[in-house]
């Protein structure tokens, strides 16, 4: 860094090392401009889009990253003949991308190149980079490097190397070393697991960039089934969750991508797209040795010290192979891997506190350790068990001894010594749950998460903060989703030629003969269910009507609570409305308020309370409803709770005396209702409304307090809270974790 402090004029410096981090750590103001290498060679020859991308893939036929592949080699070729296919294919697509004005040149780049001074600082100089730089000011700059000695540790497992690590890194930070001036260097991902695990140990986090596919989440999933059939994007956007990251990480692709009106790039763009976890602030940070300057005042950790991980190695694998690059004036795998090597050494001696180390297994397959090893003192290191920074790792050794004893009749050599320390009963086990020390970011119920708690605390605990519950499209659930998009036109359009829209939402879609068998039985159904829904509208007054509204409740907090609602039926009579909810269900959803209290199966109560969000004066309750759609029952009259006021019931439907629309509603010649008609007073409804309003702020309490008991409930014998649960060979639920409950309405 001393050769920055001199530069007066003003330079433009490029390297590929994380020199300009250093540079604006330190303050220093200078008239400097930082590149890496693949910014200036784009800047000084040209740039391009996906519109030259797109070019390149309609014209020949390739896919987007075989296109990007070729492009990206344009600036190495010149205008003439090569006598080699490979090149002069080069050189004629960079004649076409020019022809159709799809690269673009930067002529004011080269007048700012005249007159400014360069340094490549730690970039090799190759034939091509010589050309380039001919004519201009600049100079090569190679690191101060010093010659620090080292030695390697060698581990018989990955787990005992991270945890030598952790341990390490621990004993720095209780000598007061701060975690940011500690990182970890040429991890691997096979790494990730363990060290999450073993740090855990140690109260230490590790800032691993795990990075998630978009298509890994049930909404980008959709957006992309949907998109496929529909291009109709604005359409689709406003029927998705639009409250959580993912959703906002679709939109900025779409966005980005959507001028260029090509629904396979898009697609393209949103199934390689990814989310990366964000670090802590007092985590141990993960770094590149290659491209990192470390400072003496940092402590490096350099892991994986074996055979195919350092040096890494260039593959003669790449379009411009070895036999070729020297034509272009390109390096050749040996010679790029030679460099390597020997800057690799130069690396390792340069670092003041670095620690290395390198294990021979794990759990499946051996390490052979690196040709570097060959050059330093390799020592296997005793670990000191007396001296200890973490009693969970401890007892898990002990019981590791515990199994390799009585198992194998061998004695770990740390046993005496661990098991004078702690006490454990080997052997007992406990399925409870035992709260956790975890503050959530965020909280988003719904009904479906709201009800998998009030079954199951422990269940939500692994299906929602696990996230081991994962979703997969079956059947069922194609039904389902179907139905909801066919019933949602029609009724929204007005429009009933609903295979019209079965065969939008199927389009791509490919079915066993089974399926396909069952499918046309339920296209039949959807005729009768609409058939139903006209037929609905001949005994009520409501003409108006919102359609798949979703409605969002904000707690504060970043707590939230969303719901959609499948149709709002309202009817505006001077300053009252009234209002009727309907879902449809293809499955067997229980209909009534039995359960009330403990907040399960009251989907139609949450309609009721979301309803109180709508923006509505004055609101009445003609009722609300489950609209069944199934191929075994074809009843498809509503099912669920009206209001016993006759004056407001009449707006939902004026023959409620034998109603052909409520299933069960009629009225016994004296005109009271008959007994196997569900009605609610408005006091009622009011009631159900504050209980269930009650329900979701206890639930949201009790995960914001961390409370996942194992507690399935009980129901007339049946345990409803493990039914249909994944998770059963995570919890070992017994007897004494059921929670049996009795029937109580309000």
């Amino acid at each position: 860094m001393d050769f920055i402090k001199e530069i007066k004029e003003e330079t433009l410096i490029i390297s590929n090392s994380n020199i300009k981090e250093l540079y604006f750590s330190e303050k220093i103001l200078k008239p400097i401009k930082f590149m890496n290498l693949h910014e200036f060679i784009s800047k000084y020859y040209f740039t391009y889009d996906e519109a030259a991308i797109l070019y390149t893939m309609n014209t020949y036929h390739i896919k987007y990253d075989i296109a990007c592949e070729y492009i990206e080699n344009l600036y190495y070729v010149e205008d003439k003949s090569y006598g080699s296919s490979k090149l002069d294919f080069l050189v004629n697509l960079k004649k076409e991308l020019d022809n159709h004005k799809l690269l673009s040149y930067n002529e004011y780049f080269h007048k700012y190149l005249k007159r400014i001074k360069i340094i490549l600082y730690d970039i090799p100089i190759n034939d091509f980079l010589n050309k380039t730089l001919n004519g201009l000011n600049y100079r090569v700059i190679l690191p101060d490097y010093h010659e620090y000695k080292h030695q390697i540790y060698c581990f018989n497992t990955m787990d005992e190397e991270v945890n030598y690590v952790a341990k390490n890194i621990a004993k720095l930070i209780d000598n007061g070393i701060n975690p940011k001036k500690i990182k970890l260097t040429n991890v691997g991902e096979e790494y990730y697991n363990t060290l999450n695990r073993i740090f855990s140990f140690y109260n230490l986090k590790v800032n691993i960039p795990y990075s998630t596919n978009l298509t890994s989440y049930p909404l980008v999933k959709e957006f992309i089934s949907e998109y496929k059939r529909n291009s109709d994007i604005e359409d689709i956007i406003n029927r998705l969750d639009n409250d959580s990251v993912i959703f906002y990480e679709l939109i900025k692709i779409i966005n980005k991508y959507i001028k260029y009106d090509n629904k396979e790039l898009l697609i393209y763009k949103i199934a390689n797209g990814t989310i990366t976890s964000s670090g802590y602030d007092n985590g141990i940070d993960l770094v590149d040795y290659v491209t990192y300057i470390p400072t003496d005042e940092e402590y490096i950790f350099m892991l994986n010290l074996n055979e195919d991980s350092i040096p890494k190695k260039y593959l003669d694998t790449a379009y411009l192979t070895d036999d070729i690059a020297s034509l272009v004036g390109l390096d050749t795998s040996i010679i790029k891997n030679n460099y390597l090597k020997e800057k690799t050494f130069r690396i390792i001696n340069n670092i003041k506190n670095l620690t290395i180390t390198y294990k021979l297994k794990d759990d499946k397959k051996t390490y052979e350790p690196s040709v570097i090893c060959n050059d330093f003192m390799v020592i296997e290191p005793e670990d000191n068990m007396d001296e200890s920074y973490s009693e969970i790792y401890d007892k898990t050794i002990l019981i590791k001894a515990y199994d390799d004893y009585f198992k194998y009749g061998t004695l770990n050599k740390y046993f005496d010594v661990l098991n004078n320390n702690y006490q454990i009963n080997y052997n007992g086990y406990d399925n409870k749950y035992h709260k956790v020390d975890y503050v959530m970011d965020k909280i988003v119920l719904s009904y479906s998460k709201m009800n998998i708690y009030n079954k199951c605390a422990f269940r939500y605990y692994l299906s929602e903060i696990l996230r081991l519950d994962i979703f997969e499209e079956n059947f069922s659930t194609i039904i389902g989703s179907m139905v909801h998009h066919v019933m949602e036109r029609c009724l929204k359009n007005d429009d009933y030629d609903y295979m019209k829209y079965v065969d939008e939402y199927l389009e791509g879609r490919e079915f066993t003969k089974k399926e396909a068998f069952f499918l046309d039985k339920y296209k039949v159904c959807l005729k009768e269910l609409i058939d139903e829904v006209l037929l609905e509208r001949e005994y009520s007054l409501f003409r108006d009507a919102m359609y798949e509204k979703k409605i969002d409740i904000d707690y504060g907090n970043n707590v939230y609570f969303v719901g959609i609602i499948d149709k709002v039926l309202y009817y505006i009579d001077d300053d009252t409305t009234y209002v009727s909810l309907i879902d449809y269900k293809t499955g067997n959803d229980t209909i009534n308020l039995d359960y009330l209290k403990y907040g399960l199966d009251i989907q139609l109560p949450i309609y009721l309370y979301l309803a109180t969000k709508l923006p509505f004066n004055n609101i009445k309750y003609c009722g609300f409803y489950l609209q069944k759609f199934n191929i075994k029952d074809k009843d498809y009259r509503l099912m669920g709770y009206s209001n016993s006021d006759k004056d407001i019931l009449k707006i939902m439907d004026n023959n409620y005396d034998n109603s052909k629309i409520i299933k069960g509603l009629k009225t016994n010649n004296d005109g009271s209702f008959s007994r196997y008609s569900k009605m609610l007073s408005d006091d009622e409804m009011s009631e159900v409304i504050t209980t269930t309003e009650s329900i979701i702020q206890d639930v949201i309490a009790r995960i914001k307090n961390n409370e996942f008991t194992i507690n399935p409930k009980i129901i007339d014998g049946i345990n409803k809270g493990c039914e249909y649960c994944k998770f059963k060979d995570i919890c070992f639920m017994n007897h004494s974790d059921e929670v049996e409950i009795e029937r109580g309405i309000l």
